[in-house]
């Protein structure tokens, strides 16, 4: 595929199909089109209508039976959503933290006062059961665990099946911040046993940013009303009492769930299956390109991710110097890395609304800057 240029008039790039960064993503242009209905009111019988399938195509899609909620907010919003509303001041957790987004969940449980026991490994590698099992183990019995499912900082997708069953063995509850890998990867919330798993719409689901979805299990309903944190636009029951009657605690983001429901409809329709192992095709068929290039991925071998790949910035250059040049260029968007891989790396998505041709114009790019 010939690589576009910004004199090429491709609609696919005026429109933004070009961004290859973790997040925002491409936004499906069924959502797009979707955002132009007309406002309806959110007390409505129509809106309780639409809410009332949209939760369902919710739960379909999280694999779970449990309440699927929705506030207006990043998904960043997810950390602190399920920490007012599932634990406690002082409670103990054990956070994976092997990257920017992990150490930020950890971060802001100490911040609420929590006890928070790191699990860190180097940024690049995963948290594996071994050392998972080991600090929960030296923690003792602890309320909760955090537990990044794929870390977008770094490429990284943590074994949330296997953390999680050490975690339920112990009794602790289960968080997961999906933010990158929910839509993009297997993640069976009721199967897996989760309790508070969120992802924001503005990486695999395809939409504009603005919606927190957090998929909740019974027993972290049960939680949340014991709980010692004061809370009031995350609280978990006024919001649950309200899906019950197919609305919302407070005004929702109507346009941005319009854009949602035609999200998923086309996730469904493409079968939840196929789109992850799209993923899984798009994922590997760009870092085997990158790995021709002799362009060094940051991930360890059995662990990347099929969402997004972090790889050294190569001849030297700055992680921006290289985003630069291809964006100059090409017009195609590449991200820099965070935290400490701020300089020296770089990040591709492959997740949401793209196929091959994207990602084979965008390994093009890649070449030619190099």
């Amino acid at each position: 595929m010939t690589i576009p240029t910004k004199t090429v008039a491709d609609p696919r790039l005026s429109h933004g199909r070009w961004l290859r960064i973790p997040g925002p993503t491409v936004v499906h242009p069924n959502a797009v089109a979707a955002q132009t209905h007309d406002m309806i009111a959110h007390r409505s019988p129509e809106m309780t209508a639409f809410m009332a399938e949209l939760r369902d195509k919710a739960r379909r899609a999280h694999r779970t039976e449990g309440n699927v909620l929705m506030w207006a907010g990043s998904g960043s919003a997810g950390w602190e959503a399920g920490i007012v509303n599932l634990l406690s001041p002082g409670d103990k957790v054990v956070a994976t933290a092997c990257g920017a987004f992990g150490e930020r969940f950890a971060s802001l449980g100490t911040q609420f006062g929590l006890d928070v026991h790191r699990v860190e490994v180097e940024w690049g590698q995963a948290v594996t059961p071994e050392l998972f099992e080991t600090a929960l183990a030296a923690a003792g019995p602890v309320a909760a665990v955090f537990i990044t499912h794929n870390e977008t900082s770094t490429g990284v997708t943590n074994p949330l099946r296997e953390l999680a069953a050490l975690a339920r063995a112990r009794n602790a509850l289960i968080l997961v911040d999906a933010v990158s890998s929910a839509g993009a990867m297997p993640l069976e919330v009721d199967g897996w046993d989760l309790d508070w798993v969120f992802s924001g719409v503005q990486k695999a689901w395809m939409c504009p940013p603005g919606i927190m979805m957090a998929a909740i299990s019974e027993r972290a309903m049960h939680a949340s009303k014991k709980t010692g944190f004061n809370r009031f636009y995350f609280d978990l029951g006024p919001m649950a009492a309200a899906a019950e009657q197919g609305t919302t605690a407070t005004t929702p983001a109507i346009s941005l769930l319009y854009a949602l429901d035609a999200a998923l409809d086309a996730v469904l329709e493409e079968g939840l299956e196929r789109v992850w192992a799209r993923h899984h095709r798009l994922g590997n068929e760009f870092r085997a390109g990158l790995d021709k290039l002799e362009v060094k991925v940051l991930a360890e071998p059995g662990y990347v991710s099929d969402s997004v790949t972090a790889f050294r910035s190569p001849n030297g250059m700055s992680s921006g110097e290289f985003q630069a040049r291809i964006a100059d260029s090409t017009g195609i968007v590449i991200a820099t890395g965070q935290g400490s891989l701020a300089t020296s790396h770089n990040r591709v998505g492959h997740m949401g609304w793209t196929e091959q041709p994207e990602m084979d114009a965008t390994l093009e790019a890649i070449a030619a800057a190099i």
